[in-house]
């Protein structure tokens, strides 16, 4: 990637193609059948653009490290439509161990007493996102498939599909778009994640499928602090001290984390219940 300035922020360029918390236990009842099938449109075309990322200093509930807004390019590039499924890591799941000796993973049985919610690994919730997977397993599953995790910069690109409100969708919060715990007003409320979907109220204008909400999403960039500090990934062998999630989960019951700039940093202490992944593709 190269750097270019441009008045107080900077335009990187990247060339892209093709790709828990603690307390009680929630109890969740197995989700029933989604009312259509597994998507078929496994990825879709985003446009070239560029954007600025992070929220202006105005913006209700912005947190500090979304800022200075900082001026990013893209070339088009492929990107999942929705979160990895339970059913689509679950097939790969013995090539991610070979790949990466050091993944981790939990299924249904394994869930951690101090988490809320349940792992969706060997459960009926095969159509749900897969969740209960770190960092390492998530990045070699999209290696597997011939992407990568896709970088915060490219995430929020993604998210916010063209838009500058807060939210994709609008200047205020609308559970319509959310898979969350908003409505009942109490984190991990919902009782769990929902079934991926295709179309609806939770895929934005670009055809990106819960880009926030049901999941919070890995990407493979290092936590900075400021926004505009170097857009790192991780080297092959390694993984970021504290990798940067997107998108807030069906744990949340904070409006505010749903926004397009909200940056996630949880993990691990809150647990792995809420956190999915989705990959991108690049040449």
């Amino acid at each position: 990637m190269t750097r270019l300035p441009l008045r107080s922020t900077a335009i990187v360029v990247l060339w892209a193609l093709g790709c828990g918390a603690s307390g009680s236990k929630a109890v969740v009842p197995d989700a029933p059948a989604p009312a259509q099938e597994v998507p078929s449109r496994g990825t879709v075309w985003l446009p070239a653009g560029r954007f600025e990322m992070g929220s202006p200093a105005g913006e209700a509930g912005r947190d500090v490290d979304e800022g200075p807004r900082t001026e990013w390019a893209f070339e088009r590039f492929e990107m999942d439509v929705t979160p990895v499924t339970t059913r689509a890591f679950a097939a790969r799941l013995e090539q991610v161990r070979a790949k990466d000796p050091q993944a981790r993973w939990w299924t249904d049985a394994q869930t951690p007493g101090t988490w809320l919610g349940r792992c969706n690994l060997e459960s009926p919730r095969a159509d749900h996102p897969v969740n209960c997977v770190d960092w390492r397993a998530a990045r070699a599953y999209c290696e597997l498939v011939g992407g990568a995790l896709p970088t915060e910069a490219e995430w929020e690109y993604a998210a916010r599909a063209s838009t500058t409100t807060p939210w994709w969708w609008g200047a205020s919060y609308d559970a319509e778009h959310v898979v969350g715990s908003v409505t009942c007003a109490t984190r991990g409320c919902a009782g769990g994640t929902a079934p991926v979907v295709q179309a609806g109220a939770r895929c934005n204008a670009w055809g990106l499928c819960d880009m926030v909400g049901n999941v919070w999403q890995w990407t493979a960039t290092a936590y900075q602090e400021q926004l505009g500090a170097e857009e790192g990934t991780a080297a092959p062998s390694a993984a970021p001290e504290k990798p940067v999630h997107r998108g807030g989960s069906w744990l949340n019951h904070v409006p505010s984390l749903f926004r397009s700039a909200h940056r996630g940093l949880a993990y691990p202490k809150n647990g792995l219940t809420g956190v999915g992944f989705r990959c991108v593709r690049r040449p």
